[in-house]
């Protein structure tokens, strides 16, 4: 069942948006919110996809997408991915996004995340929000003030600060698993790695990296994302753009940190790396990608696996937080891909497909996975 509902004064949902809301709802979501505030400017979406392991947790992006329709979509499609994230990661909570349209550092104001923090409210407790991209802790310790479902506060607020930290150090995790699985060794020293993003997450992961031994390879479209790396680390190196990093000779390792969509057509065919490990969601552009990237013999490393480490933050922010228990839970992921990537070779299918089933297994009550 999809539920639209919305502001009391909104205007009815173009045509272009609820053909987005009721053709691109393939995975059955709950319910979709459409907010609109127009004291404030405030214009958002808020999916729920699945409430059957408990109150559906995920972030909050805000973005300058190009169209309302554009907006539902990305809702959408985030919302299933993080039911799919939560179950994975053994997390007693269900999947949902919400997306913020238009430009951060244009529209975002204070009374703008008020209002926004009234929405998430008003489904008493049915989502839970956190951050993401364009959003900040700071943020979030303004939407609280308005909804008490709100986590990624800052630790003075009674949160646990920047779920970045966790997020990047799960993908670590799974960058040790994928080099352990692919070459016999999890130590990523004197492989060559590259970073697509270096915002909130790829930093934190340059870091871990470098740490390792591993020599690093970034881009990203903001220069001074770019300029805070190379300040922190004189000793990567910096390419243009995205499409000479994938180009990259010798790369091993290729690991999408920004938007969506990273792996396509186009993409796939000249990526140079044996190995897709990355923070960002919705990596894959279309279910077909995958078996491309199997062909060519790359080893991709499911994102939403991979890159729980901040969902478990914040989740855990929940029952009072504690960093240590956390990053315990975090570094699970390592095991948890390696057993992910025998089941694949088991059953004879891709990661990303045998990670699907073992979601939907504990989602549909059947095939829940241990935790601590």
């Amino acid at each position: 069942m999809t539920d639209v509902t919305g502001a009391p004064d909104a205007p009815a949902a173009p045509a272009d948006v609820l053909r987005t809301l009721f053709h691109s709802d393939q995975g059955g979501h709950e319910q979709v919110v459409i907010c609109q505030d127009r004291a404030s400017g405030l214009k958002a979406v808020i999916a729920l996809h699945s409430t059957a392991l408990g109150p559906a947790l995920g972030g909050t992006r805000f973005h300058p997408y190009a169209t309302e329709a554009d907006a539902v979509a990305d809702a959408l499609n985030l919302a299933r991915g993080m039911s799919y994230k939560n179950a994975m990661a053994g997390l007693d909570h269900g999947g949902g996004k919400a997306v913020v349209i238009g430009d951060p550092d244009l529209v975002k104001t204070e009374e703008l995340l008020l209002a926004y923090g009234r929405f998430v409210a008003s489904l008493g407790g049915r989502y839970v929000t956190a951050c993401d991209v364009g959003t900040y802790v700071e943020d979030m310790d303004t939407v609280a003030r308005e909804c008490r479902w709100t986590t990624g506060r800052s630790p003075e607020n009674g949160g646990a600060g920047d779920s970045s930290v966790l997020t990047a150090f799960g993908v670590f995790q799974g960058m040790r698993a994928s080099a352990q699985h692919l070459w016999g060794d999890p130590t990523l020293r004197g492989r060559k790695v590259g970073v697509a993003g270096v915002g909130k997450v790829g930093r934190h992961l340059v870091r871990h990296l470098l740490e390792d031994g591993a020599d690093v390879v970034v881009t990203d479209v903001r220069e001074e994302s770019v300029r805070r790396i190379t300040d922190a680390h004189p000793e990567v190196t910096v390419v243009a753009d995205t499409d000479a990093l994938i180009r990259t000779e010798g790369l091993d390792i290729y690991a999408p940190c920004a938007l969506g969509g990273a792996l396509d057509d186009t993409t796939v065919p000249v990526l140079t790396a044996k190995v897709v490990c990355g923070a960002a969601n919705n990596q894959l552009a279309h279910p077909g990608v995958e078996k491309d990237l199997a062909d060519r013999a790359i080893l991709y490393a499911p994102d939403y696996v991979v890159n729980a480490g901040g969902v478990i933050q914040v989740a855990e922010e929940l029952h009072g937080f504690d960093f240590e228990r956390a990053r315990a839970k975090t570094a699970k992921i390592f095991d948890t891909t390696l057993e992910l990537f025998a089941r694949a070779k088991a059953d004879g299918i891709p990661p990303a497909a045998a990670a699907d089933r073992i979601a939907e297994l504990r989602m549909a009550g059947a095939g829940r996975l241990p935790r601590s």
